[in-house]
C-alpha cells in the first residue's frame, strides 16, 4: 500500500511539472510574440521620411491702393485753408481728367499744425507763426495701369504751386486666400514626388502621410529669391512671384 501511494505522488508530481513546463512554455510564446508586434510597431512608427515640396506661381496684382498728400501754410488758419483747397480742386481736376472713378476716390479729415515761434534763445513761445494744414486722398481701383502711368506725373501739380506730395502705388492681390490653397496642393504633390524618388533609391516604397506642415507664403518681386520667415508681402509691383513650401512626413516601408 505504502509502494502504491508513493508511485502515485510521483505521478502526480510529474505531471504538476510538466503542466508547470507547458505554462512557463506558452507563457514565453505570447510575450515573445507581445514584444516582436511591439518592435515592429516601434519600427514601422520609426521609418519615415520628411520631405519639403515647392510651389511657385507668377500673379498679376488685381487692386491699387495710392495715396496723395495735398497740404496748405498760410500765416493765418484761413489762408492755410484756402490754400488746401485750391489744392485739393487741382488734384481732383488731375484724376478726374485721367478717368478716375468718384466713387474710387475717398477724402480723408483735414490735420492740422500749429507753429509757433520761437525767442532769441531758441525756445517756443505761445504766438502763432504759421499753420499747415494736410488732406489724404486715397484712390482704390482696378486700373492699375492707370495708376502707374498717373503716380508719376502728378507732382506736375507742383509747377502750379499745388503742395502735393504722392505716395508710391501699393499693388494688392485680393484672391491671396484661394491662392493659397492651391498651391498648397501643387506642393504637397511636389513632396510626394521627391519622396518617392528617394525612396526608389533607397529600396523603400512610400506609404501614408504621417504629417503635414504648410509654411507663410512669401509674395515677392518677380525672380526675387528673398524669403522671411514671418513671411514676405510686396506691394511695390503689379506681377508677383508667390511661393509656398510644404513639410509632408511619409511612412516608408522597405520593398
Amino acid at each position: 500500500m505504502e509502494y502504491k501511494i508513493r508511485i502515485d505522488l510521483l505521478r502526480s508530481a510529474g505531471i504538476i511539472i510538466l503542466g508547470v513546463a507547458v505554462s512557463l512554455v506558452v507563457s514565453t510564446a505570447v510575450a515573445a510574440r507581445a514584444y516582436r508586434g511591439r518592435f515592429e510597431d516601434q519600427t514601422r512608427v520609426a521609418q519615415t521620411l520628411d520631405v519639403k515640396g515647392l510651389a511657385r506661381k507668377r500673379i498679376r496684382s488685381d487692386v491699387a491702393v495710392w495715396q496723395i498728400v495735398v497740404k496748405g501754410e498760410g500765416a493765418a488758419l484761413r489762408d492755410a485753408y484756402d490754400v488746401l483747397d485750391r489744392g485739393m480742386e487741382s488734384v481732383l481736376a488731375f484724376l478726374r481728367k485721367r478717368e478716375f472713378a468718384e466713387d474710387a476716390i475717398r477724402t480723408g479729415a483735414i490735420g492740422t499744425e500749429t507753429h509757433y515761434a520761437r525767442d532769441d534763445r531758441g525756445r517756443e513761445t505761445r504766438k502763432v507763426e504759421s499753420y499747415s494744414l494736410s488732406r489724404t486722398l486715397t484712390v482704390t481701383t482696378g486700373a492699375l495701369e492707370r495708376v502707374a502711368a498717373a503716380a508719376g506725373k502728378v507732382t506736375e501739380l507742383i509747377k502750379q504751386d499745388v503742395l502735393v506730395v504722392s505716395q508710391p502705388p501699393e499693388y494688392y492681390y485680393t484672391r491671396i486666400a484661394d491662392l493659397k490653397i492651391e498651391l498648397m496642393g501643387l506642393a504637397s504633390r511636389d513632396a510626394r514626388a521627391r519622396a518617392e524618388e528617394i525612396a526608389r533609391n533607397a529600396g523603400c516604397t512610400v506609404g501614408e502621410v504621417r504629417a503635414a506642415h504648410m509654411g507663410v507664403l512669401q509674395v515677392t518681386r518677380p525672380h526675387s529669391t528673398e524669403v522671411r520667415s514671418y513671411g514676405i508681402y510686396d506691394t511695390g509691383t503689379i506681377d508677383k512671384d508667390v511661393r509656398a513650401v510644404v513639410t509632408v512626413t511619409f511612412g516608408v516601408q522597405a520593398q
